[in-house]
Order: C-alpha cells, then structure tokens, then sequence
C-alpha cells in the first residue's frame, strides 16, 4: 500500500485497488487530493488537485494513465502533475509525499487512518 498524510490526515491506498481505478480524486486534511497509479510501471504520483483556487477533478485520457484530463477546463496533463495543453497549459500541481509501506507500519505511526475505497466498491 501507499500511505498519504496531508495536514495530519492520513489516508492508506491499497495498490490492487489502485491498480484497477488508476485515478483517485479525494479530499484529505481538507484539500482535493489527486493519486495516480500507472500500472504497467507500477509507479504512484500524488498532487493537490488544485490550480491557484480552482478545484481540479481528473481522469485517465488513456489506459496507462500515463496522461490525465481535467473536468473542469479540459486541458490535459502529464501523470507527474504538468499541464501540457490546454487553458491551464504550464500549470504545475503541488506533489504530496507517498510512503511506500506495509500495513502494519503504516498504521502503528498513523493511528487514525483510513483506507481508500473506491466509491463503486458496494456494488
């Protein structure tokens, strides 16, 4: 799993479920969180999902999600957080930290956790 931690809210993401969904919109510690999980590298990239005060909600444009669109302006990014068209071209989202852990590590220094589900998940 991967664990995020953002103003002392932390979150645990399993990586079989973010190998299945890709893209993760969330908030956490009161900020739009946006994980991204490419899964023929297996590599996992977070950001606030913000624009100076604009809200960002993404998803894959492609199966790797190798590259991202935004839902709000329609300009289309990189999985390492790099508008590279659009009206937001140039625009660069903040990173968060992912730690890399098991489980019981993560959760004996992060007490109050919670772990992702994806929202189709009580289907």
């Amino acid at each position: 799993m991967v664990g995020v931690d953002v103003d002392g809210a932390s979150k645990a993401f399993p990586l079989e479920v973010l190998r299945r969904v890709q893209v993760v919109n969330d908030v956490l510690g009161g900020k739009p969180v946006l994980i991204v999980h490419q899964p023929s590298s297996d590599t996992t990239t977070a950001f606030v999902a913000r624009v100076k005060d604009q809200t960002l909600t993404f998803k894959a444009a492609n199966a790797e999600a190798s590259a991202l669109t935004d839902q709000e302006t329609g300009s289309r990014w990189n999985a390492y957080g790099t508008c590279e068209s659009g009206r937001l071209k140039g625009s660069v989202l903040e990173t968060i930290v992912l730690e890399p852990e098991y489980w019981f590590a993560w959760s004996e220094f992060h007490r109050g956790t919670t772990i992702y589900t994806p929202p189709d998940a009580g289907r």
